[in-house]
């Protein structure tokens, strides 16, 4: 199952819009789709359409709903041949229902969704057990969907349960038991670029969930930001794709399933932004991941995918471009041709750099022959650093040549 295309009708910030989702041409990579454009743009209206539609909830969708009774609203996607829909002229019907997996019966394929805004607690575990609840249950609310005491109960569930394979010298199966958690320590770490990144489960004195840390043992509720932003989605999908009943013996990481990131960059450094796209997409080849950023170093990272731009014009967001990414392409190419960010520099030395253009202008134009507000600009500009002194000293000397080539002729 994949998503292949999305429709929305009188939905938060678009009046009519139209996105197709093509395959990607490298089997070894999950098919990813980058949504950007400003603040305000529709980019979470998005996700939550495709969320409502395949979770048969129109709930989450209906506060951004408007013109139900000119016109009408309306969410659909396409997959599988088949267009989906919530209609909101008719009683908030879905019509027809899409196939979700329950979580409970035997499946091939799973949604699951996380919000921009991501956070971890305290791994606080009261008790060892195999949890019992829906492994996907709340996969799509995208808020409520990660679960720190599920989650700490688990891990620490995990390594009991390993150690007492060990202990009964069925070393294959303990293997087995630890893969999972072995893998989300793997990818966290290589995002966050700490090799020794690992949950330590239990002391003498608790069953409590910490975290390994450039060699520090911490509490998981006062890691960084960005690392309980990774830590969080990466760790509560990979235990929900490990407990879900699929139909056959697939290793995890080779599952089909739709992951829903709204901001996917959120409180990473540039330097963890430039890996968190390559490394899920191998980590998950048979996936497909559509994801909102604000960030030119995930949207120039991300090989074999598509980006998604919307622009708002009028008071309407509309689809302004849809392409292919270019790996090799610079950052700075990126925030100018996706993000539309023009300007090298801050915007107080853009403006004075433009006023120092503007008043080189006049002096080369005649319309001025005191060149005191130029050299005043210049070393102001020059004053900031290195690079704009190189690049200031360049424009005075090309000055220089050219009013004195006035004066001779």
């Amino acid at each position: 199952m994949r998503i292949d295309a999305i429709t929305l009708k009188n939905i938060g910030p678009f009046d009519e819009l139209q996105i197709e989702l093509p395959e990607g041409s490298d089997p070894d990579l999950a098919d990813v789709y980058l949504l950007t454009g400003p603040n305000g743009c529709g980019k979470t209206t998005l996700l939550y359409a495709i969320a409502a539609v395949i979770g048969n909830d129109p709930r989450m969708l209906a506060p951004r709903v408007r013109n139900v009774v000119s016109g009408g609203a309306e969410a659909a996607i396409v997959a599988a041949g088949q267009r989906y829909s919530i209609n909101f002229q008719t009683h908030n019907a879905t019509v027809p229902g899409f196939p979700l997996p329950s979580g409970w019966g035997l499946t091939s394929w799973a949604a699951l969704a996380y919000a921009g805004t991501r956070n971890v607690d305290r791994g606080d575990v009261s008790a060892l057990a195999i949890p019992s609840s829906n492994p996907l249950e709340s996969a799509l609310s995208f808020h409520d969907t990660t679960n720190t005491k599920l989650l700490s109960q688990w891990i620490a569930t995990q390594e009991f349960l390993r150690l007492k394979a060990k202990d009964t010298e069925r070393h294959e199966r303990a293997e087995q038991i630890a893969h999972s958690v072995r893998v989300i320590e793997k990818t966290v770490g290589e995002i966050v670029e700490a090799p020794d990144f690992a949950f330590m489960s239990g002391t003498d004195s608790d069953l409590d969930v910490r975290v390994r840390l450039h060699g520090a043992i911490l509490d998981m509720d006062v890691l960084p930001d960005g690392i309980k932003s990774i830590m969080s989605w990466i760790a509560d999908l990979f235990m929900r794709l490990d407990r879900v009943p699929w139909v056959d013996d697939i290793p995890t990481r080779q599952r089909s399933f739709l992951l829903l990131l709204d901001e996917i960059d959120i409180h990473l450094h540039p330097a963890w932004q430039r890996q968190v796209i390559p490394v899920v997409q191998k980590l998950f080849p048979k996936a497909q991941i559509i994801a909102s950023t604000h960030s030119p170093f995930v949207v120039g990272s991300a090989d074999d995918a598509h980006v998604i731009t919307f622009a708002v014009k009028n008071g309407v967001s509309v689809l302004e471009s849809s392409k292919s990414s270019q790996v090799g392409v610079s950052y700075s190419t990126v925030a100018r041709d996706i993000f539309g960010i023009k300007s090298e520099f801050d915007v107080d030395t853009e403006r004075m750099l433009a006023r120092f253009h503007a008043a080189k202008t006049s002096l080369l134009e005649g319309t001025t022959t005191d060149r005191t507000i130029v050299d005043d600009l210049a070393q102001r500009l020059a004053d900031r650093g290195e690079e704009l002194s190189s690049i200031i000293g360049l424009e005075i000397r090309q000055l220089d040549r050219r009013l004195k080539k006035q004066t001779v002729g």
